[in-house]
């Protein structure tokens, strides 16, 4: 019920952009360069972009963007049962109440369960001024499905919460 009442909230926010902006996600390039990823977006580009990407691309980006900025915006339960490493838990509502604020020019790839929370979560991101922003295309489920590697059980202590 909760997430329902934040897509009322946010629609005008989450359709400033026409859908079409963001990419459907349904290809998978075999190689992509910093600067295909990068294009437009970024330190030098003065307007923010979001995006959503395939799981092969998100993997691409993860492993050559070391600045990239992983965020998992589901919940510690479902963290619990698999998780991207490296990536950081920052609950969907910490997003939207503003509790989550790195470098504006820092790189953002948001993830969640489905793709449906870490897109609304995106889009706030964006129109808080972050400048490079991905989204998950099919969440964490696309890239269980696409066989790219998870961890799975309880998190070490010192996990990366990041906490508001």
């Amino acid at each position: 019920m909760k997430y329902i009442v934040l897509l009322v909230l946010l629609a005008p926010v989450l359709f400033m952009q026409p859908l079409a902006a963001v990419g459907s996600g349904t290809q998978q390039p075999s190689a992509v360069s910093e600067e295909t990823l990068t294009a437009g977006v970024g330190k030098d580009s003065t307007r923010p972009a979001f995006r959503s990407i395939t799981p092969a691309v998100a993997a691409q980006l993860i492993e050559q963007r070391k600045d990239l900025l992983v965020v998992d915006v589901r919940t510690p339960e479902e963290r619990k049962q698999f998780r991207i490493a490296g990536s950081q838990l920052v609950p969907v509502g910490d997003v939207m109440r503003g509790r989550f604020t790195p470098e504006l020019e820092r790189p953002i790839l948001m993830i969640c369960a489905v793709g449906g929370r870490s897109y609304i979560a995106g889009k706030m991101m964006t129109a808080r001024g972050y400048r490079e922003v991905y989204n998950l295309d099919g969440g964490i489920e696309s890239w269980r499905k696409a066989g790219l590697p998870l961890e799975t059980g309880r998190e070490e202590a010192g996990s990366r919460h990041v906490s508001p």
